[in-house]
């Protein structure tokens, strides 16, 4: 279960509520994993990369304006996470295309251990300086 902690929060009331909407799509993967019931997971799989991706887009443009209001000095540092955070989501996007029943889970965890790596690498050590 993905859920935003303590460890993760900034003190900023926005940034804090978009990383939850992260989390709770973070958790939708993780459901989805969990799911025994469901034979293919393809279709929601994309609907939870395409919600990371369109959502993403409009988080990294908030937090990067924040940064910038506040001048911020490790903005550029968090440009170039960011980038490479949403290159990294797009590269899965993309291998929904030749998705199957024999790999699909494991393209979820691999999905799920970007996302778990993003929390603890960048929310969690870098977005906290922020504050």
């Amino acid at each position: 279960m993905y859920e935003l902690k303590d460890s993760y929060l900034t003190g900023v009331k926005t940034i804090d509520d978009q990383h939850r909407q992260i989390f709770k799509l973070a958790d939708d993967a993780y459901q989805l994993l969990k799911d025994e019931n469901k034979l293919f997971k393809d279709d929601d799989l994309l609907k939870i990369v395409k919600g990371l991706q369109e959502y993403t887009q409009y988080h990294f443009t908030e937090e990067e304006t924040y940064m910038e209001a506040i001048g911020y000095e490790g903005l550029d540092t968090q440009k170039r996470h960011h980038n490479q955070f949403i290159k990294e989501i797009d590269a899965i996007g993309q291998e929904i295309d030749s998705i199957s029943l024999g790999n699909q889970n494991e393209l979820i965890e691999m999905l799920l251990e970007k996302l778990t790596t993003w929390f603890q690498e960048h929310i969690e050590a870098l977005d906290r300086k922020i504050t």
